[in-house]
């Protein structure tokens, strides 16, 4: 959903932090007071800054309909967001947005559903996966392959198996066989024709490191899902997040406003830079 107020777009308001969870020693989920008249849906962003560092594209990961706050996933990886680390309840962080699209989840209605997350990927698809579960009945069967390299890089463990008693078929898996692991080895490429879900006409929603995503698109259309049931979210350099700055124009698109959501199709059709 688009913000109606302009000047959200270009001016940051401040966002007290309600909270702080460490999710993994690199990874802090922050919850934010949503500012008044702040609308938004599954795959839309903000960019976050904190004054004299700078500022930076961040998935929301929580879903408007279930949460009071605004859950945003941070995980520490260059200057900007070291800084947004050493936040604590009660700081503040300037957010400007919502921007970008959204996953287009109305049109998997009366469709199987397989979600793909790696990694950190799974925090905007956090924020479909719980509107999916509110909205269970509009939808077939659904189906979560979520992969990370170790144990400890698992992001909302507990979450993912409330999701599997909320009738998701769960796969979790980790690179790497180890001892402490109960649950399934492997790239989560390798657990995809496992699915019992209908590939012909069903929906896959993907999230991850960039050779995960081109993978796992190539494997679902070689399954005969359609190219335009395939639905991904291409990252990017980004510094204005609102079409401007030209730092995410890619073969005559902007990911930033025209995405950050595409279609296999789409990125075929258009000749983008794969993501």
């Amino acid at each position: 959903m688009k913000n109606k107020n302009k000047k959200g777009l270009y001016l940051p308001v401040d966002a007290k932090i309600n909270d702080v969870i460490d999710l993994t020693p690199d990874v802090k989920l922050y919850k934010l007071r949503k500012p008044q008249s702040f609308f938004y849906s599954p795959g839309q962003f903000v960019m976050a800054s904190i004054w004299g560092a700078g500022e930076v594209p961040i998935s929301i990961t929580s879903t408007s309909e279930i949460h009071q706050d605004i859950e945003l996933c941070i995980r520490k990886a260059g200057f900007v967001t070291s800084a947004l680390h050493r936040l604590n309840p009660g700081d503040s962080i300037g957010i400007r947005g919502p921007l970008g699209n959204r996953f287009p989840f109305e049109d998997a209605y009366g469709k199987d559903v397989l979600f793909i997350a790696g990694g950190i990927g799974i925090a905007p698809l956090r924020s479909l996966i719980n509107l999916v579960i509110e909205k269970r009945k509009n939808f077939g069967k659904i189906a979560l392959i979520y992969g990370s390299k170790t144990p400890t890089e698992v992001l909302f463990m507990p979450e993912t198996q409330n999701w599997k008693e909320n009738g998701i078929d769960l796969t979790l898996t980790i690179d790497v066989e180890c001892k402490e692991w109960e649950c399934s080895f492997g790239l989560v490429t390798e657990h995809i024709n496992r699915q019992s879900i209908s590939f012909e006409s069903g929906y896959a929603f993907i999230c991850g490191p960039h050779v995960m995503i081109n993978a796992a698109m190539h494997d679902l259309s070689l399954l005969g899902m359609p190219a335009e049931n395939i639905i991904t979210t291409i990252e990017a350099h980004m510094k204005c997040g609102v079409g401007k700055c030209g730092h995410c124009y890619s073969d005559g698109r902007y990911v930033c406003t025209d995405g950050p959501v595409f279609s296999y199709a789409e990125i075929r059709e258009f000749g983008m830079a794969s993501p």
